[in-house]
């Protein structure tokens, strides 16, 4: 009887498990493209990319030409990341407290409140990411991107 019981309740909290966790991803639709670039894209689609020249940054690009506005945010640089040649992910670099909220504020009227720990904010879904940090220290921040899913 008792082996009975504890099998009852270990299915129980299984099945309530699932829906709990379910509900960590965001329930509003993914980003499917970054500045109208689609993720995914294969790197020679991405007209005016250059390379980073730093040691470290290996298959990383930017735009000569890229607007330093997020948003309402501005923003010190976007950073584009390819893997197989495919964009995959987007940095964005920032200065200051008030862009940090109003990144977070255009974040959370798109994807709804995400999670929160401390200065760090996140958003999830099946096969995408979206992470938002902050340095108080250094009154910096940045904002990343991430497909982790196949190209469409």
């Amino acid at each position: 009887m008792n082996k009975l019981f504890t099998l009852t309740l270990l299915i129980v909290l299984i099945i309530a498990a699932v829906p709990a966790a379910a509900s960590d991803y965001v329930q509003a639709p993914r980003p499917t493209a970054f500045r109208g670039i689609t993720w995914g894209t294969p790197l020679s689609e991405i007209p005016g990319l250059a390379p980073v020249q730093e040691p470290g940054f290996k298959d990383t690009y930017f735009k000569r030409d890229e607007p330093m506005t997020y948003g309402k945010a501005e923003i010190t640089s976007v950073a584009y990341y390819f893997h197989a040649d495919k964009l995959y992910r987007v940095g964005i670099a920032f200065k200051g407290r008030v862009n940090q909220f109003f990144l977070k504020d255009m974040l959370m009227q798109r994807y709804g409140a995400g999670r929160g720990i401390g200065f760090r904010y996140g958003w999830m879904w099946p096969d995408f990411s979206i992470e938002l940090n902050y340095d108080n220290n250094n009154d910096t921040g940045s904002l990343y991107y991430t497909f982790e899913g196949s190209p469409q």
